[in-house]
């Protein structure tokens, strides 16, 4: 049964709904978010990008690591106005996506909103003047589902060819003892680099992943940008 806060959106039915895009953006407050690849070579300037597993199925799922504590949060220190640097899953908030009902001949999912969600009920109505936070909100749901499968696709390939290892990550204090960051995991860089000197077959696949692979070992250097947060 669906979430009662969950309405599928309606060009009638929402014709006089407000959502000010900007208070569902500053209301993230997750520790980590999912990423798909399109947007790796843009948030690789402004928070680590890991891979962690997922607590019920153990499938490794590329994200953002936000925060390490619930006081603050590298989206803080954005302008959450610039898409570039906002994820994906962020930048659709308060929108949802709710796949089709079974039997629907429509294959797309549908967009929803959380009724629950800051923002709501706030800003510009949506319909009636589109404002360019819901046509981003819009997108950012499109550019999500369309990367799914391909985010997928290039996990499976750092499996197989075993380019995935822990990240050993520490955080250290000056009056109390270090945080072990525990769960995270990253790539393997030489592993990358040697795929080129294996054979033919090793070159295509270092030309499949190096691009993105390289783009998550450049983001830990962001682990940095915690420091203002710990010191």
């Amino acid at each position: 049964m669906m979430n009662t806060a969950i309405e599928i959106l309606d060009n009638v039915r929402h014709q006089q709904l407000k959502i000010d895009f900007d208070a569902a953006r500053r209301s993230a407050r997750s520790q980590l978010v999912p990423v798909v690849l399109s947007e790796f070579h843009s948030l690789m300037f402004h928070y680590p990008l890991v891979l962690v597993k997922d607590g019920d199925t153990g499938e490794f799922i590329c994200s953002a690591l936000l925060s390490i504590n619930a006081e603050a949060n590298l989206l803080h220190l954005q302008d959450l106005t610039r898409d570039e640097c906002v994820p994906l899953n962020v930048r659709r908030l308060p929108l949802v996506t709710v796949a089709p009902a079974e039997g629907d001949e429509n294959k797309q999912p549908l967009i929803a909103i959380n009724r629950l969600s800051a923002g709501i009920g706030q800003g510009d109505y949506i319909f009636n003047k589109k404002s360019a936070a819901f046509d981003s909100a819009i997108a950012a749901l499109a550019e999500l589902y369309e990367g799914y499968d391909k985010t997928k696709a290039y996990v499976k390939t750092l499996i197989e060819l075993d380019l995935i290892g822990k990240l050993n990550a520490e955080i250290r204090y000056k009056d109390k003892p270090g945080q072990i960051l525990e769960g995270l995991y990253g790539i393997d860089i030489n592993k990358v680099t040697q795929l080129r000197e294996r054979d033919d077959k090793s070159t295509d696949l270092f030309l499949d992943v190096a691009s993105y692979a390289y783009a998550q070992y450049f983001s830990l250097h962001n682990m940095r940008r915690f420091a203002p947060f710990v010191s």
